[in-house]
């Protein structure tokens, strides 16, 4: 595996030499992102800058580096953050009112060419990005005002339980966004297989919200509420959602429909956490991409603990240093993180 750098006018400089540690992370519905730490050599300090490129020779998609760090610590050293090529969608916004409904990878495509691919004004277009993504089999409607573009595609990929990724093509300097489906893999983890080294395993419900209010347009008794989920007793965790930016002249289809989306998205992300996160023994029974990649649905247990599940593999965390390559791989959904707490307002 090579750590290649590209400029920002995505052509290529060379090889990041003598990192120290990458970690480099991907994820099923949201953008990955990278940490690196590197020796501060010259050829090392003219790759690692705020707007070039990274790319992982293994890897299918590629990173922006957004954040640089320079410190002495005896030996000098660069550090670089950044997020997937994905993160390109968050630096537009969803610009007016959109009322879109069908397949929910048709509904990202649209959103995608008009803010970001071919908006009508031309100071908007993000060039050498294309959209390509089949069909999902889920069908929704979304009616969005101002909202972040990022943002809102991944909320439509919680829904519909898809994952999202930015291939990179280097010979055509280009990228292409697509959402995804998960396949079902006949791989499983325990470590009675010997193939996980550590586990922790979290199950919880201190954000989880069963059934949605859902408020549009109107005042006090007059407004327009939309419910959904369910539940009952003790077990019904209830949260309203405010709809009032979803307009019911911009709703293409039904304005109920469009506040019901908004709903579900809500319950997605809310949803009862139920994860294992454990590193992988790279000497077991199963190859990193080969038996098992993100996305895909494999079974995790730990008997030992009375747990068994099938779950989807949410993230994969690759870390590169001194020893090698090790992997910690999330199965499942865990706890919100405080940022997706703060963006969803608590």
């Amino acid at each position: 595996m090579e750590l290649r750098a590209y400029d920002a006018s995505r052509s290529p400089m060379g090889i990041v030499e003598s990192y120290e540690y990458l970690r480099w992370t991907r994820r099923y519905s949201q953008c990955g992102d990278f940490e690196a730490k590197a020796i501060a050599s010259p050829a090392n300090a003219a790759l690692l800058r705020v707007g070039h490129i990274l790319w992982k020779t293994d890897d299918e998609e590629a990173a922006f580096v957004e954040h640089v760090e320079r410190a002495a610590e005896g030996q000098e050293h660069i550090y670089a953050r950044g997020r997937f090529a994905t993160s390109a969608l968050g630096r537009r916004i969803v610009w007016g009112d959109e009322g879109l409904d069908g397949d929910a990878s048709e509904i990202a495509g649209q959103l995608i060419a008009r803010h970001m691919l071919a908006p009508a004004d031309p100071d908007r277009k993000i060039e050498g990005f294309a959209y390509g993504s089949p069909p999902l089999g889920y069908a929704t409607e979304v009616q969005v005002s101002y909202g972040n573009l990022l943002a809102v595609v991944e909320g439509l990929c919680a829904e519909a339980g898809a994952g999202i990724k930015t291939a990179w093509d280097k010979a055509a300097r280009s990228f292409t966004v697509s959402l995804y489906r998960g396949a079902e893999s006949q791989a499983a983890f325990s470590r009675e297989y010997e193939n996980i080294v550590a586990q922790r395993y979290v199950e919880g419900e201190l954000d989880h919200v069963s059934a949605a209010l859902v408020g549009g347009d109107g005042e006090g008794a007059r407004r327009f509420l939309v419910a959904v989920g369910g539940g009952s007793g003790i077990g019904r965790r209830e949260a309203f959602v405010d709809g009032k930016g979803v307009s019911r002249e911009g709703a293409k289809g039904s304005y109920a429909a469009a506040l019901a989306s908004l709903g579900l998205q809500h319950l997605a992300e809310r949803a009862k956490a139920r994860a294992f996160d454990a590193e992988i023994n790279p000497h077991g029974n199963l190859e990193y991409r080969r038996d098992y990649d993100l996305g895909q649905v494999v079974r995790v247990s730990a008997p030992e603990w009375g747990v068994g599940m099938e779950a989807r593999i949410a993230e994969v965390e690759e870390t590169y240093d001194r020893d090698g390559r090790s992997l910690r791989i999330t199965f499942g959904r865990g706890p919100l993180t405080l940022g997706q707490k703060l963006r969803e307002g608590g």
